[in-house]
């Protein structure tokens, strides 16, 4: 029997609908596989919770049922942190790009067109002392590009981080990576000018006399920089220790001892409270460089940064 004028054929019906998303990814699973890559960026359920406004009873639920789907345990618990099952490891493997590629695709979608945003992890060390008191010569130069400096001391993962770009300490060997190298950097120790003339600083056991400060992060940087000076164990008055290399050189501008400088990063601080180098010993400690993902390479905001410091960097 022919259809009648106001009903739709099966295969009409099936043209004109819209496409419909997996009848299993149903917007439960989806908040469970959002608390379950919570819990294994952050170790806990009780701080996924948080992050993801929830109880910590929420989460476990949620989980629960994430496990009740794949058929396997997702977690051990020890203490209050729960580590990824073998199971947990291969399933983190997959939500994390997915929730990063979600996250990279929307980033941008409150910006004006004619705005390009740029988000940069910096090792500390570059961002304070050669950065941060230059970059006002790029923001005035590129006013339409929203930059954000992020301080990140440890490896970008690009896959999973939103990060646009990194400057970080490295030999060149970046896998799968676009890198340009910004600059190699030295170990010297370094003081104010009254320091060293009072102190008579002029070789590596001289030292003896100072007081040496330290990073807590970096605790060989000394005792490498003796050793490759050839100058055998030296014993200083007196030892501080700070938690960062930018309080280490702010410690030694107060006069307070000797730090251990990364050069050109020490004479690029441009704060108006010179640091000397009393010892005329250096020694190589690895270079910076600028990474990102090839496919980003053509982003107007990157090419212009990327622009911007390698001119800046030939400067004298």
């Amino acid at each position: 029997m022919p259809n009648s004028p106001t009903s739709t054929s099966p295969r009409l019906q099936r043209a004109v609908e819209a496409p419909r998303a997996p009848t299993h990814l149903t917007s439960a699973l989806l908040l469970s596989l959002q608390a379950f890559d919570w819990a294994v960026r952050l170790g806990s359920f009780r701080a996924a919770a948080t992050a993801l406004h929830l109880t910590p009873s929420a989460v476990s639920h949620r989980i629960r049922n994430l496990e009740r789907v794949i058929g396997d345990r997702l977690f051990t618990r020890a203490n209050r942190m729960v580590r990824p099952t073998r199971a947990g490891v291969a399933l983190a493997a997959i939500t994390a790009g997915a929730f990063t590629e979600l996250a990279r695709a929307t980033a941008h979608k409150d910006l004006a067109p004619s705005h390009t945003r740029l988000k940069l992890a910096v090792v500390p060390a570059f961002a304070s002392a050669w950065l941060l008191p230059r970059l006002g010569g790029f923001v005035a130069a590129n006013p339409s590009v929203e930059i954000s400096i992020e301080n990140v001391s440890r490896g970008v993962d690009f896959e999973t981080e939103l990060f646009d770009a990194a400057i970080c300490p490295g030999d060149g060997d970046w896998p799968g990576l676009s890198a340009t190298h910004l600059m190699d950097i030295f170990t010297t120790p370094v003081c104010t000018a009254e320091i060293a003339r009072k102190l008579k600083l002029a070789t590596p056991q001289d030292l003896e006399r100072a007081t040496l400060i330290q990073v807590t992060t970096y605790p060989l940087a000394w005792p490498l920089w003796f050793s490759e000076a050839g100058a055998g164990e030296v014993r200083p008055k007196q030892t501080i220790w700070v938690d960062s290399y930018t309080t280490a050189l702010q410690a030694a501008e107060q006069g307070i001892g000797v730090a251990m400088g990364l050069e050109p990063l020490v004479s690029g601080r441009g704060d108006g409270q010179p640091l000397h180098q009393p010892i005329p010993v250096r020694h190589p400690n690895g270079s910076y460089w600028l990474v990102h993902r090839p496919n980003d390479q053509g982003r107007v905001s990157l090419r212009a940064f990327r622009r911007w410091i390698v001119g800046e960097l030939a400067r004298p």
